[in-house]
């Protein structure tokens, strides 16, 4: 099957940085917005310095958790409700790395955010809003390709699903 025309005449926002992500979603018609209604949201974790589990402060602990689990449930849950209030569904695509990669901070934010993901997967498909995670380290066009099929009409019956990519080494 051929990769052109997947996301003709949909609007996507991204939360974070993921050039994979931005040029496929791009290849397959995808528009990208700054402001205004988008038919879909994607956010991407940015990883946290790793640090042993002892060496963790407070703050830190913290702060990963912010951007590893708060910031995606509260872009999803303003995402959702502007889709509510228009009547329409939507996609939601969290990623971010798998939780054995980067130390106990990011480990408890990914494995929170896999949960959250299969909670609001099901909580929201009544409202034709799809949630669905990837899981990786891996930054390129793999990551890329199912990242736009995740958001896809093709996958319109996924949600909740939490996947990961593995890295050849």
């Amino acid at each position: 099957m051929e990769m052109t025309g997947w996301l003709s005449g949909k609007r996507a926002r991204i939360e974070g940085a993921c050039p994979a992500v931005v040029a496929a979603f791009e290849a397959v018609g995808a528009t990208f917005v700054e402001e205004g209604e988008v038919d879909i949201w994607v956010h991407v974790a940015r990883p946290p310095a790793i640090r042993a589990a002892h060496m963790l402060s407070h703050e830190e602990w913290r702060a990963s958790l912010d951007a590893g689990l708060d910031r995606p449930f509260l872009g999803a849950k303003d995402f959702a409700g502007q889709c509510r209030a228009r009547g329409e569904g939507g996609a939601i695509l969290f990623i971010g790395a798998p939780e054995q990669a980067l130390g106990a901070d990011q480990a408890a934010a990914a494995g929170a955010l896999g949960n959250l993901t299969k909670t609001l997967g099901v909580e929201w498909a009544r409202d034709g809003i799809r949630v669905n995670a990837i899981m990786t380290r891996e930054t390129g066009e793999t990551l890329g390709h199912l990242a736009a099929y995740l958001v896809s009409d093709y996958a319109a019956y996924v949600t909740g699903a939490v996947m990961g990519i593995g890295l050849d080494d």
